[in-house]
């Protein structure tokens, strides 16, 4: 039974809206409700932390690093990796990755798409990954979705075995089947609109199962003002698909991890025993 709490630390603005805008105050503000969360139920969680934000706000990373959390990477831009060349997904990554180590004063083993980008056409980019020293990467939805997701990839961690010979542990996000049909249940929106007794369930199925529920979240979704606070206009659609559910998340989010204990995702990805897979039958 093994619960992996992740956090995706960016700011919406940046990271959703326009990626050309700096990283707001408000976005350190709201992680540190989240660590303040954590901390107050004694639970530690796995952290993926966008580059941008590390260098606006890398006081803050040391004192995730400090009150023992796992940082991981989110990349450095909060850019797609199916709109970079394998150069510039490389160079995005690398220059997080050695930001975050540089900050913490250890190796960074663990990477988070933005978006959940890594899909059937930018597979590519575990091999880039791998060589980058990377041991697991946490950013396949193994979902059929408009924008991210690989239905066909396992629900269980694997093994991914690459073009170049390397390999690296995959830690896909949690999803559940119903009626035969596999749903997302990971975190974000699916957390803040589901009712709590579906997330419960959910988890308790997926712990019977024998696999790990990789959750996700972002500390934007524990400010439910700052849909109506953003100082230019934002679509009625997008307040809706992005703000909707974010007073209740918080209440969520305590009872996920009062109720179980999180681990962390490089703890689950060096496991033994998980299955291995041909990263090309997924090509």
């Amino acid at each position: 039974m093994s619960l992996v709490v992740t956090v995706d630390v960016e700011d919406w603005p940046q990271s959703t809206w326009d990626r050309s805008l700096p990283i707001s105050d408000r976005s350190r503000v709201n992680a540190e409700k989240v660590l303040d969360l954590l901390a107050s139920r004694g639970r530690k969680a796995t952290l993926f932390i966008l580059g941008k934000f590390a260098e606006r706000f890398p006081e803050l990373v040391r004192r995730m690093h400090r009150e023992g959390h796992e940082i991981a990477s989110h990349g450095y831009g909060h850019v797609e990796i199916f709109t970079q060349s394998p150069a510039e997904f490389r160079n995005d990554v690398y220059r997080s990755k050695s930001f975050l180590e540089d900050a913490i004063g250890e190796p960074v083993v663990g990477y988070r798409a933005p978006d959940f980008s890594i899909v059937q056409s930018s597979l590519w980019a575990l091999d880039v990954l791998a060589e980058l020293g990377f041991r697991y990467d946490s950013s396949i939805y193994p979902i059929a979705h408009k924008r991210y997701g690989i239905a066909s990839f396992p629900v269980d961690p694997v093994h991914v075995q690459l073009p170049s010979g390397g390999s690296i542990v995959e830690l896909p996000i949690a999803t559940v089947e119903v009626l035969g049909r596999r749903l997302p249940i990971g975190g974000g929106g699916y957390h803040r609109l589901f009712p709590w007794p579906l997330i419960r369930w959910s988890l308790r199925r997926t712990f019977k199962d024998g696999r790990p529920f990789v959750a996700y979240c972002h500390p934007y979704e524990f400010d439910p003002d700052e849909m109506s606070s953003l100082p230019y206009p934002i679509p009625m659609k997008v307040k809706l698909h992005q703000g909707l559910g974010r007073r209740r998340l918080a209440a969520r989010f305590g009872k996920m991890i009062g109720s179980y204990a999180p681990v962390f995702a490089r703890d689950v990805a060096a496991r033994d025993g998980w299955p291995s897979v041909s990263a090309a039958s997924f090509s």
